[in-house]
């Protein structure tokens, strides 16, 4: 039986808060998911390199949605490509209204109506405004070759399960998923993601959400990794 759309009674506040504090909401979030995901299929777990080194993605999502904030000259990035990026999105009239209407870096926190469990998550960028479709955009930085390409990406890198967590929770109307090259073309690949992949996002985020709550679920072979990233996430 398909999962159903959740329906949940209210649209959660979008929250202003910092990066650090949003990190430090007690709540799952779609990147918690990831890591529960990894020890499911046997990937080791991720580790902070601890160089400090800022990350291209972190650099250009900076540079496109807070550019007051950007900082240049950061060690191993080029600033003038981080622009350059920036500056193609702009050009797609529809993304560049999305930018200047829409809001930036929003919060939210919302109880998954499903599983029961606290869940949160951070948005680039919302449009809420009357008379338009409540909308999410999420901006990726991308190697795909093409607008084809970054289309599987979405659902081989479970971009999917991240438009389908979105949408449910701020029972959006639309979720654009906004692949940016990172090297020549630089092509720009608006994708609103459709009622199929949505189905099959929720179906991932409900089924790893579910394990989060029943580990001993997990195949055996796979059982200690599992109850070890459970065990991360301070349940």
């Amino acid at each position: 039986m398909p999962d159903l759309l959740p329906t949940p009674a209210q649209r959660p506040d979008l929250l202003r808060v910092s990066y650090d504090d949003y990190r430090a909401l007690p709540a799952i979030a779609n990147s918690d998911l990831s890591r529960l995901r990894d020890a499911l299929d046997g990937r080791p777990p991720r580790v902070d390199s601890g160089s400090g080194a800022l990350s291209f993605g972190t650099a250009f999502h900076t540079a496109l949605l807070e550019p007051d904030d950007y900082q240049a000259g950061q060690p191993g990035l080029n600033d003038t490509l981080i622009w350059w990026l920036v500056e193609g999105v702009k050009l797609n009239t529809e993304l560049n209204r999305l930018l200047e209407h829409g809001l930036t870096e929003r919060s939210a926190i919302f109880t998954e109506p499903h599983t029961g469990t606290m869940c949160k998550l951070r948005a680039d960028l919302v449009l809420d405004q009357p008379g338009q479709p409540y909308t999410v955009i999420d901006f990726k930085t991308t190697m795909a070759r093409d607008a084809d390409h970054f289309r599987w990406q979405c659902s081989a890198y479970d971009y999917d399960r991240q438009a389908a967590f979105y949408t449910d929770a701020l029972q959006a109307e639309r979720f654009l998923l906004v692949g940016v090259q990172k090297v020549e073309p630089f092509g720009v690949f608006p994708l609103e993601v459709p009622a199929d992949m949505l189905a099959e996002g929720r179906s991932k985020y409900l089924r790893l959400l579910r394990l989060l709550h029943a580990p001993a679920t997990a195949p055996s072979f796979r059982a200690q990794a599992v109850q070890a990233a459970v065990d991360s996430l301070g349940l």
